[in-house]
């Protein structure tokens, strides 16, 4: 049943993509879900040249069926699909290719069938983060325990669940990636220009609507390779940057600044887990924070942080989430305040 029900959604995009109604986001999620697999890739590729040599059909807002069979008639009867009639028989020949063509569909029907269910795997089910014109930095924790930080004016794409064999995000903007390693799954971001291939490391990218890119490592090493040109790709390490100028790709060195990185400066959660939170509360400040039960660390919470010290930052926490906090052994414990409960 569930898997009837891949097919079935799988069939609605499909046509939503020859048919041109995705949006841009929708398309490339599409594109990036099928290019797993040369088999599917070239099949969707034949059936949309099959669709542009049908456009004719389009041409009204109402269907015309019969120059739709007329056409697909003519095409099956140039290539010697359908048995010229005999002599006098021209008042069953529409009949006659009624037939033909109910099972020619059948049989597309019916391979379409087959091809769901034996070779197709289903379209990943994308999560599209769109931050806005709000000054705040988006702070999402993925599933693997990578971190990304979304400027603002950006849209980044990630699936619910990443595939055994890569982990492919969308970026459009600006973020910075604290990817967490895995060598047996590379980290993959797709920009408008480039793919950005990575282990585990932390490197901030920034695009521009197709108009150019940087991407500058803080630490670990990334592979860069343009999409006019496969081909052509680059190995950028912390401390160096790397930007596009002309179709090409310029590396340069590049000193990380002292100052508080942009991403630092007010971030915002947005039904976060907690555990999510202090984690990386912990890797970017001095502190220490720990929930002392697994239930406490999986509650939601929404909270911006700016310029906080640990102990409005802990105040925070409590506050909205209804918990209290103790130092235990340098460590600021968070626990459920069971006082308030009863």
């Amino acid at each position: 049943m569930q898997t009837d029900q891949k097919n079935k959604q799988y069939a609605e995009s499909l046509a939503k993509y020859l048919s041109g109604e995705m949006s841009e986001v929708e398309m490339h999620a599409f594109e990036k879900a099928i290019s797993v697999s040369d088999q599917e890739l070239k099949s969707v590729e034949e059936m949309k040249k099959q669709w542009s040599a049908m456009k004719d059909y389009s041409e009204s807002n109402v269907p015309d069926a019969r120059k739709a069979w007329r056409n697909l008639h003519s095409r099956l009867e140039n290539e010697n699909l359908i048995p010229t009639p005999k002599i006098g028989s021209v008042r069953n020949r529409m009949p006659f290719f009624y037939k033909v063509a109910a099972i020619f569909v059948v049989l597309i029907g019916i391979g379409a069938v087959l091809y769901f269910n034996v070779n197709h795997k289903p379209a990943v089910d994308m999560v599209h983060v769109d931050t806005g014109n709000e000054s705040n930095t988006l702070v999402k924790t993925l599933n693997d325990g990578s971190v990304i930080y979304i400027a603002q004016n950006s849209l980044f794409s990630f699936p619910k669940e990443f595939d055994e064999k890569s982990r492919n995000v969308g970026l459009k903007g600006e973020a910075f990636f604290d990817i967490t390693p895995d060598p047996s799954q590379p980290f993959i971001i797709e920009t408008d220009e480039a793919y950005i291939q990575v282990l585990g490391t932390a490197f901030n990218v920034k695009t521009s609507n197709g108009n150019g890119f940087e991407l500058i490592v803080d630490r670990g090493k990334v592979k860069v390779t343009l999409k006019k040109d496969p081909s052509h790709y680059v190995l950028v390490t912390a401390g160096e940057k790397i930007a596009s100028d002309k179709n090409a790709l310029v590396k340069t060195k590049f000193e990380m600044s002292k100052a508080l990185p942009w991403y630092k400066q007010r971030m915002h959660f947005k039904d976060e887990s907690l555990q999510n939170i202090i984690n990386v509360l912990n890797s970017n400040f001095n502190t220490t924070f720990v929930v002392a039960e697994k239930e406490t660390g999986n509650r939601k919470l929404t909270v911006t942080f700016e310029n906080e010290t640990p102990g409005t930052m802990t105040e925070l926490m409590c506050v909205t989430l209804n918990l209290k906090s103790k130092i235990i052994n340098g460590s600021v414990v968070l626990y459920e305040n069971k006082e308030d409960a009863k």
